[in-house]
């Protein structure tokens, strides 16, 4: 089987990802049967089987794909069955944290993972540094554009992320970006829930990847009023937004921007 192939391909990501029957749909049907069967690819969203069927033909897929794999295997820690399931269950967000953590490690913020700043009864958050003594916690998304916008930009990876009960329209939906509507819900769901009744500072880390130039279009403001600062970065490339600038910039550009990923054999990226 083609998936099977390609999986095997990558050895530490082949250890944990568990050979179930969600490994073997090529994308989800959010529209619950009703997308035309010629639109099926464009419209429903890719699982990780899609990402590696399509991984042939596709750069950004093998690129990902082939980052994840070197990570893994600087990071033993995440070579276990748990992450392996959240890399089937969405693919592009968990390697996005995968990402974060090799580029906190690079910066020697020896970051704790899986906090859960009100207990173990609370919401996790994806992070936890202390650059200087304080305590800051590190969330990280990412996003995908609507479809109309990803057509204007052919060299944009197109990856099939179109569901409306994320905020993500169907083709000339009106209403905010859904990149927009996804961060906020992030914001919303699970930060403010998560940091309620602490006075940590949080830093947002968004993977625009899929969502440029819509995130790049002016959306990056604090929704929540929670927010220390947003990270945005996309192919080893970042900018830092200060909504309340309640810790110095320097701590964010030099402490959480990510660095260049892990050099992938064959390419320049």
């Amino acid at each position: 089987m083609i998936i099977l192939q390609n999986l095997a391909c990558y050895p530490a990501l082949s250890r944990i990802i568990p050979q179930k029957p969600l490994l073997y749909r090529v994308a989800f049907d959010q529209y619950n049967g009703e997308i035309p069967p010629e639109r099926f690819e464009e419209i429903a969203e890719f699982s990780l089987g899609g990402i590696l069927l399509h991984s042939v033909e596709d750069e950004e897929f093998r690129d990902r794909l082939q980052r994840v794999e070197n990570w893994l295997n600087l990071y033993p820690e995440y070579v276990n069955a748990e992450f392996g399931n959240k890399l089937l269950s969405n693919f592009l967000n968990h390697s996005s944290e995968l990402e974060v953590y090799d580029a906190l490690k690079r910066a020697g913020c020896s970051p704790d993972r899986d906090v859960a700043p009100r207990g173990k009864t609370g919401k996790n958050l994806d992070f936890k540094v202390r650059p200087d003594g304080r305590d800051i916690l590190i969330e990280v998304t990412t996003p995908r554009m609507r479809l109309e916008t990803e057509l204007m930009y052919s060299d944009t990876p197109h990856a099939g992320f179109f569901d409306p009960g994320r905020g993500i329209e169907r083709e000339g939906c009106a209403g905010p970006s859904k990149a927009e509507v996804v961060v906020e819900s992030k914001v919303i769901n699970q930060i403010l829930e998560a940091t309620s009744g602490t006075d940590y500072p949080v830093i947002l880390i968004i993977n625009h990847t899929y969502a440029y130039p819509e995130i790049m279009m002016g959306f990056g403001e604090d929704v929540s009023g929670r927010i220390s600062g947003i990270i945005h970065y996309r192919n080893g490339t970042s900018e830092y937004h200060p909504p309340n600038l309640v810790i110095a910039e320097a701590d964010c550009t030099q402490g959480f921007v990510p660095a260049p990923a892990t050099p992938v054999p064959g390419t320049d990226r």
